[in-house]
């Protein structure tokens, strides 16, 4: 039986979805880490107050809000925001609940899917693995911790389980052998969706030719490149230089959400890959833009045309660009709304549905409790539209790497 079952209707088609997640067993670093190393894994400890608590290679975890052994209700952002804003914290567990088989189970995610009309997903990590980066320090912790976690994550979720879950592998350019030596054992393992932290490439931009060795077998392989919301570079290096810092995201201040942690980061990272000339090098590679929202696209799309005319007689590390930087960007980019954005108005600016797709973020709080709502958001659209944004566009992706 599926934790939620479907409340909407049968739907006229399945849906494919870029953003859901899974959630980390406490031994999705340290099952595969050899002895030798165990001390540098990432790893759930007991603190002094009985609470589970994350140690990554000596530094606990502190933007982490959740008990490890619980989640958040799904769909329960709105309602536990506005209970926290009245000042009355009496039912504040209600918003959590115990693991649940469909979090940490591919078979039982599989009849979830079922129940959601879901056919084809892409399954991040949940919890505390897209953290790894900001907490690791050095290079060898970092690549042996990600190293066993992808080990962990094909053996328990698969890289691509029955053509219906796919899960990214998790890399970083913090050292290009280490990267490419990774890269190279995850392609031959079957993943084909790359996760990457939205952010700069420790002193470089990641679309520098250096990383060239790295985007070639992304290129050659044709597999995606994913960058979803996480707690990488931007609180440490720019939210600490205005007085804030590393913390749960649902403790930020007002200035973190607008500056370091929202649309910030990755549309950095977009504007690097696209003004580096990477699509005009690799033109085999597309990326997936999740949870980070997408209203923010036509004003930066607009703006990325006029800085290429500002800087003509600046430096581009790639070379020249050949076309405009929307052009590439529709033609490369795939970003995911959020639930709330005005998607309606979001395809009439852009033209049409063409780099957007679907993401639902279920099972997390902020998303969807049923995926399927998005079907009936959407119903100033034509059915054409309503179908390639929910389907169809993602579909093509997934075609892309199979």
């Amino acid at each position: 039986m599926a934790l939620i079952e479907n409340t909407i209707g049968e739907l006229p088609y399945q849906l494919t979805d870029f953003d859901q997640h899974s959630y980390e067993t406490e031994d999705c670093f340290t099952r595969h880490m050899p002895k030798s190393k165990i001390d540098t894994a990432v790893r759930a400890i007991k603190a002094p107050s009985g609470r589970k608590i994350l140690l990554a290679n000596n530094r606990i975890v502190t933007a982490l809000e959740n008990d490890l052994d619980h989640a958040y209700v799904p769909g329960s952002l709105a309602e536990m925001l506005r209970k926290r804003a009245s000042g009355d914290p009496s039912d504040a567990e209600r918003f959590f609940e115990p693991m649940q088989p469909e979090y940490l189970d591919r078979d039982q995610r599989i009849k979830q899917l079922d129940e959601q009309q879901m056919e084809r997903t892409i399954m991040y990590p949940g919890g505390w693995a897209l953290m790894a980066e900001e907490y690791l320090d050095g290079i060898d912790p970092l690549y042996d911790n990600l190293e066993s976690f992808n080990r962990w994550i094909d053996e328990d979720w698969g890289f691509n389980y029955k053509n219906r879950i796919y899960s990214p592998a998790l890399l970083s350019l913090r050292d290009l052998d280490r990267a490419v030596k990774e890269l190279d054992r995850v392609l031959n393992a079957g993943a084909r969706f790359i996760y990457l932290p939205a952010g700069p490439a420790y002193g470089r931009s990641p679309g520098d030719p250096y990383f060239d060795p790295f985007w070639a077998r992304i290129n050659e392989a044709r597999a995606v490149v994913c960058y979803h919301i996480a707690e990488f570079f931007y609180q440490a290096n720019v939210a600490s230089h205005w007085g804030w810092g590393l913390r749960p995201p649902f403790q930020f201040s007002a200035w973190q959400w607008q500056c370091s942690y929202g649309e910030r980061p990755v549309t950095d990272t977009l504007a690097a890959l696209i003004f580096d000339n990477l699509f005009g090098r690799y033109p085999n590679i597309k990326v997936v833009v999740s949870e980070f929202g997408a209203e923010w696209v036509p004003h930066f799309i607009k703006k990325m045309d006029k800085s290429r005319g500002m800087a003509r007689l600046g430096p581009w590390l790639g070379g020249p660009l050949n076309e405009r930087p929307s052009a590439i960007f529709k033609r490369h980019v795939r970003v995911v709304p959020y639930p709330e954005d005005d998607t309606p108005k979001l395809i009439e600016e852009l033209g049409g549905t063409d780099c957007l797709v679907m993401g639902s973020d279920w099972p997390h709080a902020e998303g969807l409790r049923e995926p399927g709502e998005f079907y009936h958001r959407l119903s100033s659209l034509d059915d054409k539209t309503r179908r390639d944004f929910l389907r169809e566009n993602g579909l093509k992706l997934f075609e892309g790497i199979d």
